[in-house]
């Protein structure tokens, strides 16, 4: 006589054949300096969840990596959010066993920088990249592009604090920037002039954003502010 399996125990071998591991590894950047982000919270829910019984976190490393297993439901999509204080939250869809970078935007609570403009500073080490994520990839414009020490301080003396949602929408990003350190009294900044009119001076916390709005420096750059009434005609 045939013994009967029951069907409850059939169905539980179907739901346990549909999980699958997965693994996931990459780097976390700061979108503006690109500069790796330590303890990042990453999940399968926001951090805000708390109520959430599976909103367990891995953590980035001091380098900004991580390396995430798991067990999921389906394995060819995983999502994960990526959470900081200071930062954007980001919901990220990978496919399994990727490695991605993940840029992180700061936020405006991060514009709390020491950094003065009305104060004197020294530029220490200047260099230039083309390597500025953007949707623009054609470097050709960069090649003549380039501002020396004197430039770089007249910019940064003549320009204003932004925030988050005008660095997005009243200026260009290109792929190319001037980044170095300078000095302020005894502490030492990051700092990254984009050709598009725009530049981050940063410290190991906090993040500043600047545009330049004075007519007279738009010859510094590939591109200017947009106006209210170039806004305007863009709507």
């Amino acid at each position: 006589m045939k013994r009967k399996i029951p069907v409850v125990f059939i169905l539980l071998l179907i739901l346990a054949s549909c999980d699958c591991q997965y693994h996931l590894s990459g780097v976390v950047l700061d979108k503006l300096t690109k500069k790796p982000i330590q303890d990042v919270a990453i999940g399968k829910t926001d951090t805000t969840d708390l109520e959430n019984p599976f909103n367990r976190k891995v953590m980035t490393t001091e380098n900004g990596t991580y390396e995430i297993y798991g067990v999921a439901g389906r394995c060819n999509e995983i999502t994960m959010f990526f959470s900081k204080d200071g930062y954007e939250t980001e919901k990220i869809i990978f496919p399994n066993n990727s490695t991605d970078t993940i840029l992180l935007q700061p936020t405006t609570k991060q514009l709390t920088a020491t950094f003065d403009l009305k104060k004197g500073f020294e530029i220490l080490k200047l260099e230039k990249s083309n390597d500025y994520p953007s949707s623009d990839k054609d470097t050709t414009a960069c090649i003549n592009w380039t501002l020396d020490k004197l430039d770089i301080k007249k910019i940064i003396q003549e320009s204003k604090p932004i925030s988050g949602p005008e660095w997005h929408n009243l200026f260009g990003h290109y792929p190319c920037r001037i980044h170095g350190k300078l000095r302020q009294d005894s502490t030492e900044f990051d700092y990254s002039i984009n050709s598009g009119a725009w530049f981050t001076v940063s410290s190991t916390d906090t993040t500043l954003m600047f545009g330049s709005f004075k007519e007279d420096n738009n010859k510094y750059f590939l591109d200017s502010a947009w106006t209210e009434e170039e806004m305007e005609g863009k709507e």
